[in-house]
């Protein structure tokens, strides 16, 4: 299944768009945006929407350090599309530019990194640095419904050695609170 997935992530990202020397903040974003859904789309079940406003530049492009640049962008879908209805959840895509073009690299992106979130959609970025990510969601009470958690959280995930997001903090909300 993994190879599978490898398989059809690598052809989404085959027609990458093109990553120009020149491009604005917004032309970058939109490029990325474009590559990521692609990409989950490919693995995931149809229909997931990536907006330019979604991605994350965890390491901003420099004129010749463009190797360098790397972009995440959290997405909700369901990976395999084998689940069904009710199973999606929020996954990451790590994009950087190779060849002089916006790629996302399935090495360090959901399914094959774990992204240790205690919510099962992420709600806001809270902030974020090239390695941490502070988000916020809802977890479920003992009285919630599969789609309605209603407990807000706020967590911190950090980048490990091996590629991976683990969460490093967490701590509620109290009840109400915006972006939970």
């Amino acid at each position: 299944m993994k190879k599978v997935l490898l398989a059809l992530a690598f052809g989404a990202c085959a027609q990458a768009a093109a990553a120009a020397v020149d491009k604005t903040s917004d032309d970058i974003k939109e490029g990325v945006a474009d590559v990521v859904k692609r990409y989950a789309n490919a693995i995931a079940c149809p229909g997931v929407r990536v907006r330019p406003a979604d991605v994350l530049t965890l390491v901003p492009y420099k004129r010749g350090e463009r190797q360098q640049a790397r972009y995440a962008v959290l997405w909700t879908g369901d990976p395999g599309c084998i689940a069904g209805p009710g199973d999606e959840a929020t996954y990451i895509a790590i994009a950087t530019i190779s060849g002089g073009r916006f790629v996302v690299d399935p090495k360090l992106s959901s399914p094959l990194v774990q992204f240790e979130s205690p919510v099962r959609f992420v709600r806001r970025v809270v902030e974020y640095t090239e390695d941490t990510l502070v988000l916020q969601g809802n977890i479920y009470g003992p009285q919630d419904a599969h789609n309605k958690p209603s407990i807000p959280v706020r967590f911190t995930l950090q980048l490990d050695d091996s590629g991976h997001w683990k969460m490093v903090e967490k701590r509620v909300l109290p009840i109400g609170t915006a972006g939970g």
